[in-house]
């Protein structure tokens, strides 16, 4: 964050400077990404009761303020990423009074922390003196903040900036987001504070609701539909075709696998997994003198050791589409290897037609998987982005008519763009035979834009509504944005943002698709877009004025600066929207 405020004060170029925050940020977010994931594996420690289920509920509390941290340094990230003519404005004269703030907000940031590490290590019963330490820290914090804004206004109004302006949004925003971390802390310092007793019973069946719920989603469908189908398939086939023989059942059972790649590629990973797994062992047991004594028994510990470890390294280690292979190639050579070196040892033949078998309930399997799977993994890509720009869009049409964008429209967004990045990288390797190339990199992009734009929403629907308690008389932005429905320029700039929104991803999609490149629309869009952003310029202007005028609204210094961030974060829509037509041009 000081590096942020670096670039307003003219000291560092943006490009140095966004580079370190992307970076940063990336960290970061591995970080909350493991945590969130170890969070999700201790319920199945306590099954959140007791003192094992408060001290989960604290981390979740944690997660859930990391997450919101997190949305404020995006936003200051993005804001950071502005032409330098652009830096160095009313901000230069404030750069050490808020260096001096950062770093009050960087040591504050130590006490959830130390808090979490209190409670997990230790009693996780009374935790209320160290909330209390926080909310205490906070509250210093926030009457810095509000300190540090009142000098941005007057040195606003001193250098001749009564009124918004488009040059100074990226410092409201700043300024905003200065206020809004010392508000997220307090926040959570309080919610540690109003901890109430855990209502065991409401914990247990939500629970319930939550381990039955996967019973109903389409995909756990189709998956238990095809391994039982399956597997029943290969029982009988056991019974009444091979005369009593439980491999071909045996092995479904075995391969059964959530793998999420296309379903050709999960079958012939399944195939090498297992005849690896059948043919190694053998020819190790046949060539090598694993049956002379202790010099042979010495011999078949150290293959088994140097075999299983490897498998299983590539099963902890490797990508989603070899960790499994590794998994099978581990759990069939455990089988093989173990042989008897006596008369009762197999015969050749035998192990011929185990291998058989094995082949053949793989291609069982693979006819099943083939026959009903739900979808390609490039399909459940283009599904995914449709779902969140959809929900984008939706939030965005909230925000216009006045309405609150929504928590859970934000989540569900987030998590579909969570989704489709993850199967872009499943659906760049499936096989493509006479399709052309899957475009990961543009998806990629897409997709990374799409969850900016979530945390450009979130930081949007948090400015949209007043801090509670932190002054009398405040206004929603719903009210101080005014009567919008009359004016014919917000109108304007709606139409717009829908406008150009609803042509890009458009393009977007037929481009994805291989439908069509679409640069022509692409440019065309580029032309649409300055008008746009022209316009954005006579907003800015409108509300300026509405502001400075409208006497009835009572508007404080908070306030406008609220303003200029909801004007901020709408032009930041607009800049997507551009890096997502840059991204189809360089295809």
């Amino acid at each position: 964050m000081s590096q942020v405020v670096e670039l307003y004060a003219g000291t560092q170029s943006s490009s140095a400077l966004h580079q370190k925050c992307q970076k940063a940020a990336d960290r970061i977010n591995e970080k909350i990404g493991m945590l969130d994931d170890k969070i999700a594996t201790m319920w199945w420690e306590g099954f959140d009761i007791g003192s094992q289920g408060q001290r989960r509920h604290l981390l979740q509390r944690f997660l859930a303020l990391l997450k919101q941290l997190m949305d404020i340094i995006h936003g200051l990230e993005h804001a950071a990423n502005v032409d330098d003519e652009a830096a160095g404005g009313v901000l230069k004269d404030l750069t050490g009074d808020i260096d001096e703030l950062i770093r009050a907000q960087t040591s504050i940031m130590v006490g959830p922390g130390s808090l979490c590490e209190y409670v997990t290590e230790g009693d996780s019963g009374d935790h209320s003196a160290h909330a209390s330490e926080v909310l205490r820290k906070a509250d210093e914090l926030a009457r810095d903040a509000k300190t540090i804004s009142q000098d941005y206004t007057r040195l606003r109004i001193e250098g001749g900036h009564k009124t918004m302006s488009v040059l100074l949004l990226e410092e409201d925003f700043l300024i905003y987001n200065l206020s809004a971390l010392a508000q997220v802390m307090r926040e959570f310092a309080i919610t540690l504070m109003q901890q109430e007793e855990m209502d065991y019973g409401a914990a247990a069946w939500s629970k319930f609701l939550d381990t039955v719920d996967p019973f109903s989603q389409r995909g756990n469908v189709n998956f238990v539909f095809r391994g039982y189908v399956a597997y029943m398939l290969a029982f009988i086939a056991g019974v009444y075709i091979y005369g009593y023989d439980f491999t071909l059942a045996a092995t479904i059972a075995l391969i059964l696998s959530r793998f999420t790649g296309s379903a050709l590629e999960r079958n012939l990973g399944r195939m090498q997994g297992v005849v690896l797994g059948l043919v190694l062992p053998a020819i190790a047991f046949y060539h090598l003198p694993t049956c002379s004594g202790g010099f042979g028994t010495a011999i078949f510990i150290a293959i088994i050791l140097i075999f299983e470890g490897t498998c299983l390294y590539i099963y902890y280690s490797a990508s989603a589409r070899f960790a499994f292979i590794g998994m099978l190639t581990a759990a069939f050579a455990a089988q093989a290897f173990f042989q008897p070196c006596d008369s009762r040892a197999p015969s050749a033949s035998l192990a011929f037609t185990k291998v058989t078998m094995t082949v053949t309930a793989i291609l069982l399997m693979a006819t099943i998987d083939l026959s009903v799977t739900q979808e390609r993994p490039s399909q459940a890509v283009h599904s995914y982005q449709k779902e969140a720009f959809t929900l984008l869009r939706r939030g965005l049409r909230r925000f216009y008519a006045g309405s609150d964008i929504g928590q859970n429209l934000l989540r569900d967004a987030q998590s579909a763009a969570d989704k489709g990045i993850f199967m872009a990288a499943q659906a760049n390797n499936e096989p493509r035979f006479w399709r052309t190339a899957f475009p990961l990199r543009l998806v990629e992009r897409v997709f990374d834009e799409a969850s900016d734009m979530c945390a450009d929403l979130r930081i949007l629907n948090r400015a949209s509504h007043s801090y509670n308690g932190s002054h009398k008389g405040t206004h929603d932005l719903d009210k101080l944005l005014g009567p919008r429905k009359e004016s014919e320029l917000w109108q304007q700039c709606t139409d717009d943002l829908f406008r150009q929104y609803d042509r890009v991803i458009s393009l977007l999609i037929r481009c994805v698709e291989h439908e069509s490149s679409g640069p022509n629309e692409a440019l065309l869009k580029y032309e649409h877009n300055l008008q746009a952003n022209d316009r954005l310029e006579e907003l800015v202007d409108h509300m300026s004025e509405y502001l400075t005028y409208n006497t009835e609204a009572d508007v404080l210094d908070d306030d406008r600066t609220r303003v200029g961030v909801a004007l901020f974060i709408l032009n930041s829509i607009h800049n997507r929207l551009d890096y997502i037509v840059e991204a189809i041009l360089r295809g």
